[in-house]
């Protein structure tokens, strides 16, 4: 995210960034299905081999699409409104993800059984907690940069990050249901293989049509495929780091959705808080960035000691909650036997 926002495009003209989050999403699906297509046709010649499975009902294609379709909104909005905002900004408001999550879980569980679980009161303790301990440490985080971050877009820039947010916990949800509604489950790589594509074309006509403002001089509101000719114009090779992109996604879309399929879209939407967290502590172990300075070098530590702390108790709650199942479902075995 960070490198796609500061790049270089043109020194003498003082433009940075490639605001065109739709279609550098709808880039980076393509690429991840090349990934995955490229990987299971190796594959086929090998012991290992890998043969994606086949959708085998309406309901399921149907399902396929809503997921590509809820994905497209949440990472193309994500981008696009972090071509809008200060990257500090949208990581405090994608850190209420959990809680959307948890909301639209319980939203939604009269409707599709299975989906809600059972919710303790201190999983919501924690839960929120986690989210205001993410806040608070990417505010202290964005004090040492305040003066360079402010965005002349906001209030579009925070509707667009609210939007994305609620995307995300509906795609969430969803991947969820592909483990454990579906029968045989979708697993993970088989859900990146057959969503890819329709994300992709869902965002092509955005893409073209929508005018959206952009933080570069001289320039109104223009669409993402004029930012994309202009980055080819001016510094094509610029293009090099949305590809990288698209193999990152690909990894790390399996990653995410392996977590939800086997502890829940709530767990997956904290772990991410707890990501956010564990990066900044990294990046300041590594000297990569500094600590804000005066007390918010205090905030942002305990904010992130807070954050980790939370997620930490939260996944031991789960832990215990899936070892007490297996232990009763071995008790269950015995007796019957």
């Amino acid at each position: 995210k960070v490198v796609l926002s500061n790049a270089v495009i043109s020194k003498e003209l003082g433009i940075q960034g490639i605001p065109a989050g739709f279609l550098v999403t709808a880039i980076q699906q393509i690429v991840a299905f090349l990934v995955m297509a490229a990987v299971v046709v190796v594959l086929y010649f090998t012991p290992f081999r890998y043969t994606p499975r086949k959708l085998n009902s309406f309901r399921e294609f149907a399902c396929v699409i809503l997921f590509s379709f809820a994905f497209a909104l949440n990472i193309g909005l994500n981008n696009f409104s972090l071509s809008l905002l200060a990257v500090s900004l949208n990581m405090i408001i994608r850190s209420c993800l959990p809680l959307v999550t948890l909301v639209l879980q319980q939203m939604l569980g009269p409707c599709i059984p299975g989906i809600a679980g059972k919710v303790r009161g201190v999983e919501v303790v924690l839960m929120v907690a986690g989210v205001v301990f993410a806040g608070l440490a990417t505010l202290a985080k964005s004090e040492s940069s305040h003066a360079g971050n402010e965005s002349k877009n906001l209030v579009m820039g925070v509707l667009m990050c609210l939007l994305s947010d609620v995307a995300a916990a509906v795609n969430l949800i969803l991947a969820a249901m592909f483990g454990s509604t579906l029968n045989p489950p979708l697993n993970p790589v088989d859900t990146i293989f057959y969503m890819a594509v329709p994300c992709g074309l869902f965002l092509v006509p955005a893409s073209i049509m929508f005018l959206h403002p952009v933080d570069w001089p001289g320039f109104g509101q223009i669409t993402d495929y004029q930012v994309y000719q202009k980055v080819m114009e001016l510094s094509p090779t610029t293009m090099g780091w949305v590809i990288l992109s698209g193999f990152i996604a690909a990894a790390y879309n399996v990653l995410q959705y392996t977590v939800v399929q086997r502890l829940s879209a709530g767990h997956a939407a904290f772990a991410g808080n707890f990501n956010k967290a564990a990066t900044i502590m990294i990046s300041i172990c590594m000297g990569l960035e500094a600590l804000p300075g005066g007390v918010w070098s205090t905030v942002m530590l305990l904010a992130i000691l807070g954050n980790i702390g939370s997620f930490t108790g939260f996944s031991l709650l789960k832990s215990n909650d899936k070892k007490a199942a297996a232990d009763s479902k071995s008790e269950v075995a015995k007796d019957e036997k």
